[in-house]
């Protein structure tokens, strides 16, 4: 069962999407096989989309509702699904690679020899990934070039300093975690060159996610704008080690 069901984990994973989203490849079942027990993969493969309570995951498995619920307990707290307590009642939720499960292993900023072997079993997996997709190897374009008279918003961008100092003002309630990359690196024995951990900061319902299960520091808005500074006013805050 334990290899049929990494495989089919290797399928939800491509469907969820993400970086790395999964590739059949021997670095991704030696991730996964360390990361999962084949009864937590069972789990996760079956996970619906968007929030869902135990006893829902226990109805559509017909398994034991307590059992159900301890496999998901050990699953968000070690950041391979997501937990969030909504007005008083536990839900999970399935994750994806990135962002998601390969950063919540670093959040809590633990040194145990499980965690540097992680380390080393997540960077040999983004690099053998990005080996496979090598762009430079392409001779014919991928994409083209539609016009529809309208102007499209980009999703992603940088955002200024006033901006974060907005989303501080926000949100409720705000967290700060280990820098994942620079934890990730300093587990793999590279030099960090002395930068601080203590940055990456969380939002709303996914500080909640952090300071529950992944060892995030729950701060107040005086405190959120203290680490923002810190990182404005110096080259140390900016994070050089993005996977």
């Amino acid at each position: 069962m334990s290899k049929e069901v990494y495989k089919e984990l290797l399928e939800v994973m491509k469907k969820r999407g993400g970086g790395y989203a999964g590739m059949d490849i021997p670095e991704f079942y030696e991730m996964v096989e360390e990361m999962f027990t084949p009864q937590e993969a069972e789990v996760n493969n079956a996970m619906p989309r968007g929030p869902f309570t135990a006893k829902d995951m226990a109805k559509q498995m017909g398994r034991d509702e307590k059992e159900i619920e301890e496999i998901l307990e050990a699953m968000a707290n070690k950041g391979v699904c997501v937990a969030l307590n909504m007005d008083g009642t536990q839900f999970y939720q399935g994750a994806r690679f990135m962002p998601g499960i390969l950063e919540f292993q670093f959040m809590p900023g633990r040194t145990t020899e499980r965690d540097k072997k992680i380390a080393r079993l997540i960077h040999a997996y983004e690099k053998a990934y990005d080996a496979k997709i090598d762009t430079t190897a392409m001779t014919f374009p991928t994409t083209r070039v539609i016009t529809v008279d309208s102007t499209v918003e980009a999703g992603n961008q940088v955002h200024t300093y006033d901006q974060v100092q907005t989303f501080i003002d926000k949100a409720d309630p705000i967290a700060v975690t280990t820098c994942f990359c620079r934890h990730a690196a300093a587990l793999r024995d590279e030099d960090t060159h002395g930068m601080p951990d203590d940055v990456c900061m969380q939002f709303g319902m996914g500080a909640q996610f952090a300071v529950q299960r992944l060892g995030g520091r729950k701060v107040t808005k005086e405190e959120a704008r203290e680490v923002v500074d810190f990182i404005k006013t110096s080259e140390r805050g900016i994070c050089k080690y993005n996977g």
